[in-house]
C-alpha cells in the first residue's frame, strides 16, 4: 500500500513526472551519437559529449540535494525540469556542434535535480510504512521510460531529430504540472516546528553529511556498486552479443526485457523492503548480480543470454528500495536532500567511470570488465555488511522501525546498549 489519499497522490505525482522526463530523456539517447557524427561532430566530440550529461550530474547533484534542503523539495524539482528542457531546446536550435556540450550538460544538471529531490521528498513526506513501495514507484517509473523511450526514438527516428529533442522539452513542461499540483512548497521543517538550521547547524559538506549518519557509508557503497554495473554494461553488453553473433533485433530485445522487471517488480520490491530484512535484501540483490555477470562471459548462446539478462533483473530490482529506507531512516528530514544528492552521485560517478574504462578492459579481453565488476560486488557486499551491523531489520509487520538514527548515535556517544537495541529490533 502507498498509504493516504496524499500519499498516494504525491507518489502518483513523482512517478509520472519521472516517467515523462525520462522518456524524453531516453527517446533521444539511442540516436544521438548518430545525429551529432551527421551534425559535423568528431568521434572524440560525440565522446566528449556523451560525457558532458554524467560530468554535469555528478558535479551537481550533492549541491542539488542540500539546495532542496534549504528551499523545499519543489522548486529543486521544477528548476531540473527547465533546465532539462532549455538543454532539448538547445540541441533542437544549435547549428555548431560545441554547443552540444553544454546543453548535454545542462540535461544532466536538470535530470539530476529532479531525481535528488524527488527521492529526498518521498524520503521526507511518505510515512515510513509506505515508503517502500514509493521508492519502487519513483525509480520503476525510470526504468519503464528506458523500456519504453529508446522504442519511440527508433520509430521517429535519426531524420526527426529535431522532433525528439523538441519533444523531450515539452515532456519536460509538462512534467511540472502534477508537481504544481501535489509537490508542497516551502522549505523543510523540523520536528516541533522551525526551518533547517534554526535549531541546529547543518552540515555543509559531505563529511559533516557522514558524521551525521553512519549508515550512509552502506547505502553508497549500494549505489556506487550499482553504478558500476550499469556503466559496464552500458559499454559491454552490445559488445558481448555482437560478439557471440547476436543480431540487431536481438540487442534491442535483451535491453527491453531487462528493463521490464524493473518496471513491473519495483513497487512490489519496495514493499517486500517495508516486511523483511533490509541488510538481506540490498546484498543479497548486490550478490545476484555479481553472479550474473561473473557467468556472461562463460557463455555463448545469444538466447541465454538474453534470458539470464531477465532472470537477473527480477533478483536486481530488489536492492535499491531497502538501501533507500535505510538512508531515509537514519537521516534526519532537514538532512534528506544533501543524502540523496550522495547517494545519486555516488551511483552516476562510478557508471561513469566503470562505462569509461569497461571499453579498454573489453578490448583486452572480453570477461575481464566483467569479472571485475562481479568482483567488485562481493567486497561491495562485505563493505556494506560491516558499515550496516547496526542497522535494524525493522520489519513493518511486526512494528515501526525502533529509532535507528537515535540508536546509532548513542552507540557513537559510548552507551553500551545501544548495539543490542538495534540488533534485537524488529
Amino acid at each position: 500500500m502507498l498509504g493516504s489519499g496524499r500519499d498516494r497522490r504525491l507518489v502518483i505525482a513523482l512517478s509520472a513526472t519521472m516517467l515523462l522526463l525520462w522518456i524524453g530523456a531516453t527517446a533521444i539517447l539511442p540516436l544521438l551519437p548518430v545525429y551529432l557524427r551527421h551534425q559535423g561532430s568528431s568521434n572524440a566530440l560525440v565522446g566528449i559529449v556523451m560525457a558532458a550529461y554524467f560530468a554535469a550530474s555528478v558535479i551537481t547533484q550533492y549541491p542539488m540535494g542540500r539546495l532542496s534542503d534549504r528551499l523545499g523539495r519543489r522548486p529543486v524539482v521544477l528548476a531540473g525540469l527547465v533546465v532539462f528542457a532549455i538543454g532539448s531546446l538547445g540541441f533542437a536550435g544549435a547549428s555548431q556542434p560545441l554547443w552540444a556540450i553544454a546543453f548535454r550538460a545542462l540535461q544532466g544538471i536538470g535530470a539530476g535535480a529532479v531525481t535528488v529531490a524527488s527521492a529526498a521528498a518521498i524520503g521526507t513526506l511518505v510515512p515510513l510504512e509506505a515508503r517502500g513501495g514509493a521508492f519502487g514507484a519513483l525509480y520503476g517509473s525510470q526504468m519503464l521510460a528506458a523500456a519504453g523511450g529508446p522504442l519511440v526514438g527508433s520509430v521517429v527516428g535519426q531524420s526527426s531529430m529535431r522532433i525528439l529533442f523538441l519533444g523531450a522539452a515539452i515532456a519536460a513542461v509538462v512534467a511540472a504540472g502534477p508537481v504544481l499540483a501535489v509537490l508542497p512548497a516551502g522549505r523543510m521543517s523540523l520536528p516541533g516546528g522551525g526551518a533547517p538550521g534554526e535549531h541546529a547547524p547543518l552540515p555543509n559538506s559531505f563529511r559533516g553529511l557522514m558524521s551525521k549518519n553512519r549508515a550512509l557509508f552502506g547505502v553508497l557503497v549500494v549505489f556506487a556498486c550499482a553504478g558500476c554495473f550499469g556503466g559496464m554494461y552500458e559499454t559491454c553488453w552490445t559488445l558481448l552479443l555482437r560478439a557471440r553473433h547476436a543480431a540487431d533485433f536481438e540487442v534491442g530485445l535483451s535491453w527491453t526485457l531487462f528493463a521490464l522487471p524493473y518496471a513491473a517488480l519495483s513497487i512490489p520490491a519496495g514493499r517486500l523492503a517495508n516486511r523483511f530484512d533490509r541488510r538481506v535484501l540490498a546484498i543479497g540483490a548486490t550478490l545476484w548480480t555479481a553472479l550474473f555477470c561473473a557467468l556472461y562471459p562463460l557463455l555463448h548462446a545469444v538466447s541465454l543470454l538474453i534470458g539470464l539478462g531477465f532472470l537477473e533483473a527480477i533478483g536486481t530490482v530488489a536492492g535499491s528500495p531497502p538501501a533507500l529506507l535505510v538512508l531515509s531512516e537514519t537521516t534526519p528530514p532537514a538532512l534528506q536532500g544533501r543524502a540523496q544528492g550522495a547517494v545519486e552521485t555516488a551511483r552516476t560517478a562510478a557508471m561513469a567511470a566503470a562505462a569509461a574504462l569497461s571499453g579498454v578492459l573489453f578490448g583486452l579481453a572480453p570477461a575481464i570488465p566483467f569479472e571485475l565488476a562481479a568482483g567488485i560486488g562481493v567486497v561491495a557486499s562485505a563493505a556494506v555488511l560491516a558499515s550496516w551491523r547496526l542497522v535494524p531489520e525493522a520489519r513493518a509487520h511486526k512494528g515501526p522501525a525502533k529509532a535507528p538514527l537515535r540508536a546509532m548515535l548513542a552507540a557513537d556517544a559510548g552507551s553500551g546498549t545501544a548495539e543490542a537495541t538495534t540488533r534485537g529490533a524488529g
